[in-house]
């Protein structure tokens, strides 16, 4: 089982950012280190969960794995995925650049560390040719010019020399700062996807479905919200295992994905729950298409990662809503909440909407 994770205060915003650039580094070791021995696959989600775990920056997370732990000393990839969605999924932008940020920002005191370097050995410098032009005249009466030049020569080269390694020192930090900015677009990128189906998470659709609501309030174009919820999910897990309900997820959200057109969307907003912007449709149209999404979900097998076996014959749930003027998100998606939980409670495998079903 896991040791008991450092005792830290809980974690409040701006916290993380008050940890030096070594605390990051030392917590990143941690947590590599637990994932070795626990053979946890070392995806963004469960690096973000083992550092959240490994720093006590959440009370209730440390005690959820730790019960984890006591029942069965492991996490399963759902544990994973179930732990990132209810504790980290809001905050996933700002945890993945973090660690990234912290290193740029340690990379840039560098390069001004150096840029202060080099002013001082050139103001050094220039107070050494002054002084070698005080000399000058004198030299050049006493025959002593031979040994001026020789010194300012030796400046040169000194000179010279620190100013190549100085060179090299801006050179190898600008290299490493196009790098981290690199993986800091990368990381950006991914904190707004889900990492197990590759479809946009809860935190962009939140921020889609916004941009959604205030276009329409703006244009009086009105658009329809989906929430779908793949059927009996937890009894697939129980029977099947965690390989299975990772296959049905990303089929699910694979078909979705292709079904859509380029204005659309389809997001993951939960465990076994999916989210849907349709734009362009009216509710009837909607409907059509969620029913053909329903058959071919249906219809298809799923292979499991682990062996390739497929796994067949899942459902998904629908509820439908469509957007009117001065309706808010929130209001939005109660309405097609209601219209799931109207499938679900009417057999499931159902496509819901007001007026149709």
């Amino acid at each position: 089982m896991l040791a008991p994770p450092p005792q830290r205060p809980v974690a409040t915003p701006g916290y993380s950012a008050q940890r030096s650039f070594r605390e990051v580094c030392q917590a990143a070791i941690r947590v590599f280190n637990l994932m070795d021995k626990y053979h946890t696959a070392p995806f963004p989600n469960a690096y973000a969960v083992l550092f959240a775990y490994t720093t006590g920056s959440d009370e209730e997370l440390v005690a959820e794995v730790n019960d984890l732990l006591r029942l069965k000393d492991q996490l399963s990839p759902y544990d994973i995925d179930s732990l990132y969605q209810e504790y980290l999924a809001e905050d996933a932008g700002t945890f993945a650049t973090q660690g990234i940020g912290q290193a740029i920002g340690n990379e840039i005191g560098t390069v001004l560390e150096i840029i202060e370097k080099s002013l001082k050995q050139s103001d050094e410098f220039t107070s050494s040719l002054d002084t070698f032009a005080e000399k000058a005249p004198q030299a050049i009466a006493e025959d002593g010019l031979a040994s001026v030049v020789e010194g300012l020569l030796e400046e040169n080269r000194r000179m010279a020399s620190l100013t190549r390694e100085l060179n090299q020192g801006l050179s190898k930090s600008q290299s490493l700062i196009t790098t981290l900015n690199e993986q800091l677009e990368e990381a950006q990128a991914q904190a707004m996807r889900d990492t197990l189906t590759a479809i946009p998470n809860r935190r962009t659709f939140d921020q889609r479905l916004d941009e959604a609501v205030s276009w329409a309030g703006k244009t009086n174009e009105g658009f329809c919200l989906v929430l779908a919820e793949i059927d009996s999910f937890k009894e697939l897990l129980s029977t099947l295992g965690s390989p299975a309900g990772d296959a049905v997820l990303k089929g699910f959200a694979a078909l979705s994905s292709a079904s859509l057109n380029e204005r659309d969307m389809v997001a993951r907003h939960g465990g076994e729950s999916f989210a849907m912007i349709l734009h362009d449709r009216d509710l009837m149209s909607s409907y059509n298409l969620l029913v053909k999404i329903k058959h071919a979900f249906k219809a298809a097998a799923h292979a499991r990662p682990d062996s390739g076996a497929p796994v067949s014959g899942a459902t998904a749930s629908f509820g439908i809503a469509r957007y009117e003027p001065g309706m808010s998100a929130r209001e939005l998606i109660a309405q097609a909440s209601s219209y799931l939980e109207d499938a679900k409670r009417s057999g499931r495998n159902l496509v819901k909407a007001k007026g149709i079903a």
